[in-house]
């Protein structure tokens, strides 16, 4: 009988080395896996936060170049009524001194009926510019704020990522240290396991 005892354990004892290194294995693999899933869900997010920043940045600079030309179609609107205007206010001014000076003597000789529209012309023309300055002047100012605003986004998205860049080596550090201690947890529960189950 002793025999038999002496046969059958180390028989038991085969059959369970393969199991164990195939538990180790398995083990081993999880970690493994478990750690490279962090890792590319990590690059997944990384990446998408870059993306989201790029798409962010995109659509600033689209809806600043719409705001640009909108502000040109304005300019050139206004630009195209005003020479309308002094057509049709010339052309009127024409009808009406026509039929003026058919209709009564001269009273005012020529050459200053011709001063006096050239001094009207003058001064309107000044308004003109006094009333356009502060709409000029705003335009240039929200043009001004646009391009900066584009500036700082630039350099805030660009300063992200180089912080983020700066500490991404860091994290890979951190994550190589906290894979290589969870495989020793592993690799230290299964002796112990082992030294336990040889103490039974």
């Amino acid at each position: 009988m002793a025999q038999k005892k002496i046969e059958t354990i180390p028989e038991v004892d085969v059959k369970t080395v393969p199991q164990a290194a195939e538990e180790s294995i398995a083990e081993v693999s999880f970690v493994n896996t478990f750690w490279e899933q962090y890792e590319l869900s990590q690059e997944r997010a990384r990446k998408l936060r870059e993306s989201r920043e790029d798409a962010y940045l995109n659509s600033v600079k689209e809806v600043i170049k719409f705001n640009k030309q909108y502000r040109k179609s304005v300019a050139k609107l206004y630009d195209q009524a005003r020479k309308t205007n002094k057509e049709m206010v010339s052309e009127v001014a024409q009808q009406v001194n026509l039929r003026k000076e058919d209709a009564k003597a001269e009273a005012v000789p020529n050459n200053d009926r011709e001063e006096l529209k050239k001094q009207l012309s003058e001064v309107s023309s000044q308004l003109e510019i006094l009333a356009l300055t502060p709409v000029k002047t705003f335009f240039q100012f929200v043009e001004q704020m646009e391009d900066n605003f584009v500036k700082n986004t630039e350099a805030g998205i660009g300063y992200a990522r180089d912080r983020r860049n700066a500490w991404l080596q860091v994290r890979k550090e951190y994550v190589k240290l906290a894979r290589n201690t969870h495989l020793d947890l592993v690799e230290r529960g299964k002796n112990s396991l082992k030294e336990l189950v040889k103490t039974n």
